[in-house]
């Protein structure tokens, strides 16, 4: 998803996906890095999941990631690379009830337990990157992105992300006439950024003078997951019943991250509203849907990034 936000702003870049390459093997990687002689690199890959896939498979998550991660960072820093931006996870930060949780906090305490080898990948990734811009002087540096959503993000029922997920769910109410299941209760409080906006930020980071701080990228203070639903059906004009399943998981009752260094990072930067955002990754999904099936949506109103 990331990826292919990237690739619009830059499409003269040269993008690998795991078809091109397997990340997790250094031969790979070796021979990948050797053909394209990159000055800067964007590491977005990873293995990754939903609130379910996170819990179920903890051990392949940060495996798989942390192979990834030492492989990319050990041949770019062998390669002198000499700008690299890696791109961390909310589900790295450790959560507390009465505050929320800034860049000072990532390595502070143990992340929520369902998500922990993913989180301990990510910290791992930052650790690697700070290593290497103190002792090699390069211009490495990490960025937390609070949930992504947009086009082509991970719409699976049952491993996708809560966003592309209520949505692929959204659509199949409308289309069956039923209720729009929503996993929880409702009460769990999310932040998302829209997929472009990380995009635009980390392209403006190319030209910018770098440290190794991570800097957070949290549009909002979050919403509840009832909220959520209710805007997801609005952007896919359904007017069902909404349905809470509170026998299926809903993670961690409140994630909520602050950046204490974003403002002076990237002033003036103006985030894409729910609104613009969810309406433009509906119009995607239903898109992408075989045309005899597809259910039209009225154009946004707002503007797009």
């Amino acid at each position: 998803m990331l990826g292919r936000a990237v690739r619009r702003l830059r499409p003269d870049a040269v993008f690998v996906s795991s078809q091109e390459c397997d990340l997790r093997d250094p031969g790979q990687v070796v021979n990948l890095f050797d053909r394209v002689r990159p000055a800067e690199v964007i590491h977005l890959a990873a293995r990754v999941g939903g609130v379910k896939a996170n819990a179920q498979w903890n051990v392949e998550l940060l495996e798989s990631n942390v192979q990834i991660n030492a492989s990319v960072l050990s041949v770019a820093r062998q390669c002198r690379v000499r700008r690299l931006i890696a791109i961390l996870s909310s589900c790295a930060f450790p959560l507390y009830d009465e505050r929320s949780s800034t860049e000072t906090d990532l390595h502070a305490q143990v992340p929520y337990q369902a998500n922990l080898g993913y989180a301990f990948a990510k910290r791992y990734l930052d650790v690697h990157v700070r290593l290497v811009a103190k002792e090699e002087g390069v211009a490495w540096s990490t960025l937390a992105p609070v949930t992504m959503y947009g086009p082509h993000d991970n719409v699976d029922l049952e491993k996708g992300h809560v966003i592309g997920s209520l949505i692929h769910r959204c659509w199949l109410a409308k289309r069956n006439g039923g209720a729009l299941t929503v996993w929880g209760s409702g009460e769990a409080v999310r932040q998302f950024v829209f997929v472009d906006d990380v995009a635009r930020l980390i392209i403006s980071m190319l030209g910018q003078p770098s440290n190794s701080d991570t800097v957070i990228v949290a549009p909002d203070e979050g919403l509840s997951i009832r909220s959520l639903a209710e805007a997801i059906a609005r952007a896919m004009q359904f007017q069902g019943p909404i349905h809470f399943d509170t026998s299926q998981p809903e993670g961690v009752r409140i994630k909520r991250l602050e950046s204490r260094r974003f403002e002076q990072a990237f002033p003036r930067f103006a985030f894409t509203s729910l609104e613009d955002g969810l309406t433009t990754a509906a119009r995607w999904f239903v898109s992408t849907q075989p045309s005899v099936e597809r259910q039209d949506l009225a154009s946004p109103t707002g503007r797009q990034h």
